[in-house]
């Protein structure tokens, strides 16, 4: 996957940018739960077919990931522009997934 394209942005006010694009990504650890909270609708794994279990996409508490840009909201908050890797349960494929996740499902690697 390519870095995020930006270039239709128009930053509304140049001396305080609302969009932080960074030259080079930065290596984060996102924190699932807080990134996209799914617990909530999950169903119980011994309820789904094993073709469920290993070719949906397997999302761990923590995820590696790749951090492309800041952005602030209108209420202050910042979101962060990551990008993770996640395969299927089964391991033998998966996908690079771009998301805009609040600041706080965000730190920085070790």
């Amino acid at each position: 996957m390519t870095a995020p394209d930006f270039t239709g942005w128009r930053e509304p006010w140049p001396l305080t940018p609302t969009l932080h694009q960074l030259t080079e990504p930065k290596s984060v650890v996102v924190e699932m739960n807080r990134a996209l909270p799914l617990a909530k609708n999950a169903q119980r794994p011994d309820r789904l077919p094993l073709r469920v279990l290993a070719g949906g996409l397997r999302l761990e508490g923590t995820m590696p990931g790749d951090l492309y840009a800041w952005a602030r909201l209108s209420d202050g908050q910042w979101l962060c522009c990551v990008k993770i890797h996640a395969t299927t349960g089964d391991g033998k494929t998966g996908l690079d997934l771009c998301l805009w996740v609040t600041a706080d499902a965000v730190s920085a690697a070790q």
